[in-house]
């Protein structure tokens, strides 16, 4: 079968490779639509979280199965599905305590094991979420983001009468902000982003407000502001942005160490909250939420491409244009 393989920093090859065999506690899914994260461009840029070289990418994906093994009976063939791409440890503190999203060591399917960037792969039974409709599967490969948008909602709690700010209108940023308005009902909010193009993806997604950039001398405060971007510009202007008592909640990884004055945090009283993927109930939800019609996001995939297109698709993410937001194979 094909598959797009991470061979080392801006390596990445689309090769033939065998076919998953199953055992006993695994389904074959049929990989239908794997979208690329933010995650994987750290791989391709930096080569942070890759445990296996070389190694078959892609942790978001929806496909439907293909083959059941012998242990895994509750499924069916032909079930359409998603996968929970998570791998914790099972040893640490965190996942002692069930908080598996906080695992000192955590890693997902396609940095620790095989990946979705594929045309099959053999999924434990435990790990799989089917559908309950199969509707919309393209929209279905959005799942696994939307959960780490959900999981932002929820821990900003989320309300009516919030002035939310989002920094960085990647698949992340718009997600929360689509999530913000349709599900929370928040009435005023902003999305700041360098790309217009993005902008008006953010508009359309339910922002009342866009930026390209900061401003403080317009005297902008928020209750919550959420940090999408994760670099050290948007770090600082996303702190400064925060009114007295307000929420910064921070939810790009950093590819590098920042630098920041702490004393913005002590003077305002600050909440600084991180979010670091998201639960088993998060990813349930999200589920839900896409097969339940609750909300429309197609139109966040801007680009498709077949499994041939690897290295074109991570060399068009990784240029200047910013004007895609979520990409995805079809293989």
């Amino acid at each position: 079968m094909k598959a797009v393989r991470y061979y080392g920093i801006q390596d990445i090859r689309v090769e033939e490779i065998e076919k998953p065999r199953l055992q006993g506690d695994e389904v074959l899914v049929k990989v239908l639509y794997a979208g690329v994260c933010g995650s994987d461009m750290h791989i391709y840029r930096r080569g942070m979280f890759m445990v296996n070289i070389p190694e078959t990418m892609g942790h978001e994906l929806v496909g439907v199965i293909e083959q059941v093994g012998s242990d895994a009976q509750e499924f069916r063939v032909g079930d359409y599905v998603v996968a929970d791409p998570r791998v914790p440890c099972g040893q640490c503190s965190s996942c002692l305590k069930g908080s598996y999203h906080t695992c000192a060591a955590l890693g997902f399917i396609g940095e620790v094991s095989p990946g979705g960037f594929a045309e099959y792969l053999a999924v434990k039974k435990e790990k799989l979420i089917k559908l309950k409709s199969s509707e919309d599967v393209r929209q279905a490969v959005l799942t696994e983001p939307l959960a780490v948008a959900w999981h932002i909602c929820e821990k900003g709690r989320f309300s009516a009468e919030d002035h939310i700010a989002v920094v960085g209108a990647g698949p992340i940023g718009l997600l929360t902000v689509l999530l913000a308005r349709e599900i929370c009902k928040v009435k005023d909010i902003t999305a700041i982003d360098v790309s217009e193009k993005r902008l008006e993806m953010a508009s359309r997604a339910g922002a009342n407000s866009i930026m390209t950039g900061f401003d403080h001398r317009m005297g902008l405060e928020y209750d919550k502001v959420v940090e999408a971007a994760g670099n050290e510009a948007t770090l600082n202007g996303s702190l400064n942005l925060v009114a007295a008592g307000g929420t910064l909640l921070v939810v790009g990884l950093f590819e590098n160490t920042v630098s920041f004055d702490p004393n913005v945090i002590v003077c305002k009283e600050i909440k600084v909250t991180g979010c670091n993927g998201y639960t088993r109930e998060d990813l349930e939800k999200a589920a839900d939420l896409i097969t339940g019609r609750d909300i429309e996001a197609n139109f966040l995939i801007t680009h498709e491409f077949p499994l041939d297109a690897g290295q074109k698709v991570f060399a068009l993410l990784n240029s200047s244009d910013k004007s895609a937001a979520k990409v995805v194979f079809k293989p």
